[in-house]
């Protein structure tokens, strides 16, 4: 916890000294401000927790393992929400019921900003109180609705009766007299954003996690100008800073990419590639399906991931996400979820219909269908429980491709080394093609500078020590803060 001239408070709850659980209380004094920016877990020790032990069971496991700050240790009350938790093993439409009319004790937290919408920047929305707001983007909050309806209800993915304050660029945003400017960043998903806030004592400026290597460095751009153009009538007092590779770096970039998966398919004689990314990342399903559709292969996927891609493709507020086009694109194919019990959840039933209603359903497959595919087939990996039992058609060579996330999990922990040895006892080898969603030193280094903070604070890295070095010549304060 820092006070800054005795105006600003900044206590992290999460993100120090770690990948992951951004979580850092920003209070303007004078202005009696208390926002949350960020609120998640970090992904890869709740990962391990879980190999060790089972998945937390209540919001208290979560507390007592110290994967969420506790009640009595904030300086807000009624941080949680008492009637809005999610028991495992409770129905979905039960606990709707249950929740309609109820309302949460007041909260004098006046709100959380989610930077965007991998999991561990917001896992903690789930348990919040509702009476909460919670400032994301628009396209940022369509992401998180898109995934907690594809994916199995669960305690942590329980956000009925949050209370959404969604902003674009150049929407900002007043709390108290504090004026908060979301600016949009370049990143492995989209809808990103970086934050300015105004307080009583200067700047205070949240990166979120960012690069300068992808297809929309102009974005982070665009950020570093606004930062800027606010500077030269106020201080930048504090920059809390992303640093998930201050340590290394490599020369890569999406449309990299690109040209690797094409030198790779142009060379290769394999009949099909299993391929796993981030479902989440637009960009890599774009490049994937772009190949695919150039060298006259077809793309599969499960399911659950294209009701999660169908369901942005119809988001009116992002055009970019309407290509690739789950409906319109007929190189992609669906595999569909078998249930053994015939059943059926109402998103499986509404993505069937909107492709029976569009004489579509041809390009639905079950497994059956998947062992008599000729050749020339991605199968991507993302929702399928079980890769390795899946019907390929045993005559055919494969090989699998990790286009992963950093090995940082950021959405779930990142088990692509496992699959890449159990396929290989199969005798599929493997390959790594990927560019990373975060900056390199020399990008942080230069972006440090340009902001030319007072006092800088590395989040979301385990190698914090570097700035240190990095900035030891310059009049810049490097703050090593601990998670409170």
């Amino acid at each position: 916890m820092t006070v800054i001239d005795n105006t600003i408070k900044l206590t992290f709850y999460g993100g120090a000294n770690e990948i992951g659980g951004n979580k850092v209380l920003l209070e303007d004094l004078q202005k009696d401000v208390k926002v949350f920016i960020d609120f998640g877990v970090n992904i890869k020790k709740l990962s391990e927790y879980k190999n060790k032990f089972s998945p937390p069971a209540s919001l208290n496991e979560l507390i007592d393992n110290k994967f969420l700050p506790s009640q009595s240790k904030l300086p807000i009350q009624n941080l949680y929400s008492q009637n809005y938790i999610y028991e495992p093993g409770q129905r979905f439409l039960e606990k709707l019921k249950e929740c309609k009319g109820k309302k949460d004790p007041p909260c004098d937290c006046d709100g959380i900003f989610i930077s965007h919408a991998h999991i561990d920047h917001y896992y903690g929305l789930s348990f919040v109180n509702r009476n909460i707001p919670i400032f994301t983007g628009l396209m940022t909050r369509s992401i998180i609705e898109a995934n907690s309806k594809s994916s199995p209800s669960s305690f942590e993915n329980f956000y009925y009766g949050l209370d959404w304050q969604c902003f674009r660029t150049g929407v900002n945003k007043h709390i108290k007299g504090m004026e908060v400017i979301p600016v949009h960043v370049d990143h492995s998903i989209p809808a990103a954003y970086g934050f300015i806030f105004c307080t009583s004592g200067g700047l205070v400026i949240y990166t979120g996690d960012f690069r300068m290597h992808g297809p929309l460095r102009d974005m982070t751009d665009d950020l570093i100008e606004k930062i800027e153009a606010c500077s030269s009538n106020n201080q930048v007092l504090a920059l809390i800073c992303e640093g998930t590779f201050i340590h290394k770096g490599s020369i890569e970039s999406e449309a990299n990419v690109k040209t690797q998966l094409e030198t790779l398919i142009e060379s290769i004689t394999f009949d099909y590639l299993i391929v796993k990314y981030n479902r989440t990342d637009w960009d890599r399903f774009r490049t994937f399906v772009n190949i695919a559709k150039k060298f006259g292969w077809n793309y599969i996927i499960s399911e659950r991931d294209a009701y999660f891609y169908h369901t942005l493709n119809q988001d009116p507020n992002h055009d970019t996400m309407r290509d690739p086009s789950l409906l319109n694109d007929d190189n992609i194919l669906i595999l569909l979820d078998e249930n053994p019990e015939g059943k059926l959840f109402q998103w499986q039933r509404e993505l069937r219909r909107v492709f029976r209603d569009n004489h579509k359903e041809r390009r639905l497959c079950n497994q059956e269908d998947l062992g008599k595919l000729a050749s020339k087939f991605f199968l991507y990996y993302t929702a399928l429980q079980e890769p390795l039992n899946m019907s390929l058609p045993l005559d055919l060579v494969g090989a699998f491709i990790s286009s992963d996330i950093d090995p940082y999990a950021e959405e779930k922990f990142d088990n692509s080394r496992e699959l890449a040895n159990n396929l290989r006892r199969l005798g599929l080898p493997s390959y790594r093609v990927q560019a990373s969603g975060h900056a390199k030193p020399h990008d942080i280094y230069n972006f440090v500078k340009k902001v030319d903070p007072k006092y800088l604070y590395p989040i979301h890295t385990e190698n914090a020590r570097i700035f240190k070095h990095l900035f030891k010549n310059t009049e810049i304060q490097v703050i090593l803060e601990s998670n409170s």
